[in-house]
């Protein structure tokens, strides 16, 4: 590209408006807060739904026992719940283990991922796609760089996360913002014929009046799970006079609300990461009532008259009354739990009487967690990992080296790509934005001088595919054996229905190219018999002129 220059930010916008054919004029305005308040995350059902008088309970207000745990379809009442759940030290170990698996640093560079410019089909690089590879990891390519793991954790948490690219004309982007203020809980998309049409949320306000006002698709930068099912019972918010109609130009119609927010890596873990809970409480109440100590005192009254007995147990129990106190009041104060429980009972001695104390104890049976293992495994199957990378490697047996758990577990591999691609996509469109700012051009995605290419060193993508590659590798020098073997068989090499039996219906290629490669294969074999055939005498005769030819023919004979 030639160098920087000066224009207004119209000429940006209309670059993007060809590349975000969604973007256009749109009657929606944002008719207030997402949230009810201005300061508050939560809407009031999520409140609801955190409630202390809901808590975790399997028993329901009519008494009737509940079946598992369900997530609510509405995502404004699951980002509270995703919150307290990715707070959880095992599920936030999972999820940072996906991160740093999928997006894994160059030991060298620090980085984890470069733009790269993309080959001719000479397998040429032009000066021109160098040049602009390396000025765009100069200007945002280390930027993001430096803050595409937080962003990728925010969208693993919920689905998707937005960033704000804050661009200059003739400039490009100079910063990307993601804070409070750009959470999916404030942020509302909307889209046209599958294309992001635009933004409403609680923080975006024109300039003049402060009112509420329908951002361009530009303004923000979605990150999100490319891995999304519609709930048939959550249907979109349609604004318009006319119903909605597949059959129309959906370019001519009024944008709606997407219903693809992404889709959190904790959607499917919230049922055991509620059971977990519910069995460690009541593991830890087992422990604490083990540790109770109930100690009865049985005073003899039998030689005292009535008031001197009475008097005598008064004594004894306001003793101990107030050592009751004094325990209740340093468990209150320092959040304990007393353990040692006195009463008392009074006993007649001489025979008149007699006393039974029956002891029951409360075993803690530290082996007895098998119920709470099985919430361990269902937690981590559902975050798609396994429960021995979660802080029980008591449970591997032979262990597995250096990453082998993310080549057996296909699960891992899986979400370390839903991140790339997610990321990818961001970085693309953080791309076009910058180059529709900096030079009012947008390259189509077919036409893209560079590309984004992630370092994988560390992570089981990388040993999949260095793995392929090898296998690949073993079938080419397979094939090549086998043209081999029959280009150089006098019988089998006659026959092209032979031929064609090998490369296609044993070996799979398609007739075009069978073709073109029994045609090569029978000129070549041509040419070679033809050298074989040739004595090579006057060869370098043959290279020369004719008048050079002239020359060495008469200098032979005087000779």
């Amino acid at each position: 590209m030639a160098g920087k220059t000066s224009f207004s930010s119209d000429k940006a916008k209309a670059a993007l408006s060809k590349a975000l054919p969604g973007s256009g004029k749109s009657t929606i305005m944002n008719s207030g807060y997402i949230s009810p308040s201005s300061n508050a995350i939560f809407s009031q059902s999520a409140m609801v739904a955190n409630s202390p008088n809901l808590g975790f309970s399997l028993i329901s207000a009519s008494r009737s026992i509940n079946d598992e745990p369900i997530l609510p379809t509405d995502r404004l009442l699951r980002y509270p719940l995703f919150e307290e759940m990715a707070a959880y030290p095992t599920l936030s170990a999972a999820l940072n283990i996906h991160v740093t698996y999928a997006l894994s640093t160059d030991k060298k560079t620090g980085r984890s991922f470069t733009i790269k410019p993309i080959n001719d089909n000479e397998g040429e690089t032009s000066d021109e796609s160098q040049k602009i590879a390396t000025e765009l990891m100069d200007d945002i390519g280390n930027l993001i760089n430096a803050n595409v793991p937080s962003w990728a954790l925010i969208m693993c948490v919920f689905g998707v996360s937005y960033i704000r690219p804050h661009a200059k004309p003739g400039v490009g982007i100079t910063s990307f913002e993601s804070s409070y203020y750009t959470l999916p809980h404030f942020v509302k998309e909307y889209s046209r014929g599958g294309h992001i049409a635009g933004f409403t949320g609680d923080h975006m306000r024109s300039n003049s009046g402060g009112t509420f006002t329908f951002a361009d698709p530009w303004d923000l930068i979605p990150m999100k799970i490319p891995y999304w099912v519609p709930h048939s019972k959550n249907p979109p918010t349609y604004i318009g006079s006319k119903p909605y109609n597949l059959l129309n130009d959906p370019l001519e119609q009024d944008p709606v609300e997407t219903q693809n927010y992404g889709t959190s890596l904790l959607e499917h873990s919230y049922g055991p990461y509620t059971n977990l809970c519910a069995a460690i409480r009541s593991l830890k109440a087992t422990r604490n009532n083990a540790s109770k100590i109930d100690r009865i005192f049985g005073i003899n009254t039998s030689k005292t008259d009535p008031t001197n007995a009475a008097s005598y147990l008064n004594q004894i129990a306001q003793a101990l009354k107030r050592s009751s106190d004094l325990m209740e009041t340093g468990a209150r104060n320092g959040h304990l739990t007393p353990t040692v429980i006195n009463s008392l009972i009074p006993i007649m001695g001489d025979g008149k009487g007699s006393m039974v104390i029956d002891t029951q104890t409360i075993p803690a049976d530290i082996a007895g967690i098998e119920d709470v293992m099985i919430h361990v495994k269902q937690l981590a199957a559902s975050i798609g990992l396994d429960a021995s990378m979660l802080g029980f490697s008591d449970m591997l047996s032979g262990g597995l080296g250096e990453g082998g758990f993310f080549r057996t577990a296909i699960q891992a591999a899986i979400r370390s790509q839903w991140i790339r691609v997610a990321v990818e996509a961001f970085i693309y469109r953080a791309i076009d934005i910058h180059l529709a700012y900096k030079y009012g051009k947008v390259y189509p995605a077919s036409k893209r001088p560079y590309k984004v290419e992630f370092n994988s060193a560390n992570t089981a993508i990388q040993e999949e595919e260095n793995a392929a590659a090898e296998s690949k590798a073993g079938y080419a020098s397979v094939i090549v054996t086998i043209l081999d073997a029959i280009e150089n068989n006098n019988v089998i090499s006659k026959s092209e229905t032979f031929k064609r039996l090998i490369l296609g219906d044993t070996l799979k290629f398609d007739e075009n190219t069978v073709n073109k490669l029994i045609k090569e294969l029978a000129s070549a074999k041509e040419e070679n018999e033809e050298d074989e055939n040739d004595d090579h005498m006057f060869e370098s005769l043959k290279m020369m002129s004719q008048e050079e030819q002239a020359e060495f023919i008469k200098d032979l004979f005087k000779k």
